[in-house]
């Protein structure tokens, strides 16, 4: 895999579709909106001078744009200047010293930067796009099939709480009655993303305080069941990046423990078999009623682990409780699309490929959905994890700031040396070198794994230390595969190889 410095510069001036709605759709030979992206020329001083200048063009939605005004492209520095514009009469005007219309966008600028400008619509490709897989590169995605992948976290059982509740720092509380033929010994097992606290009849049972990737079934609890229905609470605490939790009852030796019910219950689809829902156990609990969030100004969300909020205390009568996850789904198969591409089935869960690596190097193809009214984290979300555990952010931030949890971001670790995202709905790369952690003969970590990412061909990431992200994470992990990120938004990949280092 080859290393690129320079952002390839492919001017197309784009044919002027009529514009006449606030980033109304175009078809699909055009871009979706006229006016977004990439924009290139000259600004004239007064004295006759002239200089290179270019422009960012960002659909709000709504009819509202703004141009960030630049000397160059892929550069972190602050711009000439920031524009504010709004839609009208099939061309977009910032207030009086600037417009796009005429395929042209033309202006006046004063204080340092003083002249006229003029600049034409330019397409800026990567210059790895389309780029093949070498020889002895192991592909894990062509267009062809998806049989390289197996669907993660969209398991129904999983309760998925960044899409029930959603932020950071906060804490929920879940809850479900547990009926029980007889009196008898049992085992909770918990699965949680981050810390758990457990009670099982108002006497707490468990309590793990460690921000960490959910797995199931990774936390164990001896308890004992009553005759009849039993009171079961979790307290799950959500410090940053995701946030699940999972839980199921079973018999102390690992086996399904007869007649076991819980209530709230899930309705299945018509025509589903419920104990599909339940995963590999009758004894997994699906469906929760939730009380939450709650937070606590100036802590985190490992501080939030015991503070006693209103559900744990012993007049929690006011409490409001809501059922989540009532009407599960089992988890689908991502979808193959046209043009050789896979695209994000929201709520089926993300994926991961079937084969797992060390060292090696991953080219991947990605785009984003045209969201024009979405901000934030909602403006096309996804996310590549190398090991299924470190992920660079794929989300469409064309001319923002360029944060670590912004596109191409080693999320909540690394910003981006500069911000290298595309506009929405075009194709962009990540070539991303991954060093893995070393550990010696006790699996001890003697060394942090390193990546390297390139985004559409610019080093924006060199050799950066990644540590075990938090205290308590399992430590050794020999590989990992690729896992490809659900978040709920329409996000396509094509093109995925690998070499082994």
């Amino acid at each position: 895999m080859p290393r690129h410095h320079v952002f390839l510069t492919l001017c197309v001036v784009f044919l002027w579709p009529s514009v006449h709605s606030a980033c109304a759709p175009a078809g699909a030979d055009s871009p979706p909106d006229p006016f977004m992206g990439a924009w290139q020329g000259t600004l004239r001083a007064p004295d006759g001078a002239e200089r290179q200048i270019c422009a960012q063009v960002i659909c709000w939605g709504r009819g509202e744009y703004q141009a960030n005004l630049l000397d160059a492209f892929d550069q972190r520095t602050e711009p000439i200047a920031v524009l504010k514009g709004t839609l009208g009469d099939g061309e977009v005007a910032f207030g009086d010293t600037a417009r796009i219309a005429d395929r042209e966008f033309s202006g006046t600028l004063s204080a340092q930067r003083s002249g006229s400008f003029r600049m034409k619509h330019v397409v800026r490709l990567s210059p790895t796009l389309g780029e093949k897989p070498p020889p002895g590169a192991i592909v894990l995605f062509d267009g062809a099939s998806l049989d390289g992948w197996e669907s993660r976290g969209g398991k129904p059982w999983i309760l998925n709480l960044s899409r029930a509740v959603g932020g950071n720092d906060r804490a929920v509380y879940l809850r479900s009655r547990v009926w029980s033929a007889k009196a008898q010994p049992a085992m909770l097992e918990l699965g949680s993303d981050d810390g758990v606290k457990a009670w099982v009849n108002a006497a707490l049972v468990h309590a793990n305080n460690v921000p960490r990737a959910l797995r199931p079934w990774e936390d164990e609890a001896d308890i004992e069941l009553r005759q009849g229905w039993n009171a079961l609470m979790l307290k799950v605490v959500q410090g940053g990046g995701g946030w699940a939790a999972c839980a199921r009852v079973r018999a102390r030796d690992g086996t399904d423990i007869d007649g076991l019910r819980f209530d709230p219950a899930p309705e299945p689809p018509e025509g589903a078999d419920p104990r599909e829902l339940q995963g590999e156990s009758s004894g997994t609990i699906v469906t929760w009623e939730l009380a939450g969030p709650y937070m606590e100004e100036g802590k985190s969300g490992s501080a939030l682990f015991d503070v006693a909020f209103a559900p744990e205390k012993e007049d929690a009568n006011g409490v409001e409780w809501r059922v989540v996850n009532d009407e599960p789904r089992a988890p689908r198969p991502w979808k193959l699309v046209e043009g050789g591409a896979m695209e994000v089935i929201p709520r089926a869960g993300s994926i991961l490929s079937r084969t797992q690596f060390t060292d090696h190097k991953v080219h991947l193809e990605f785009r984003t959905p045209f969201k024009p009214t979405a901000r934030g984290q909602g403006r096309g979300n996804s996310g590549v994890y190398v090991q299924g555990r470190y992920e660079i952010q794929v989300l469409d931030s064309y001319g923002l700031e360029g944060k670590s949890n912004e596109c191409g971001g080693i999320y909540k670790l690394a910003a981006p040396r500069v911000n290298m995202c595309a506009p929405p709905l075009q194709w962009q790369t990540f070539d991303i070198e991954f060093r893995a952690a070393r550990f010696n003969e006790d699996k001890n970590r003697m060394e942090d794994a390193r990546m390297t990412v390139y985004h559409n061909g610019v080093l924006i990431h060199d050799s950066v230390r990644i540590p075990a992200r938090v205290a308590g994470e399992p430590g050794f992990v020999a590989s990992g595969g690729i896992l490809l990120q659900d978040h709920g938004n329409l996000v396509q990949y094509r093109n995925i190889w690998v070499v082994e280092l």
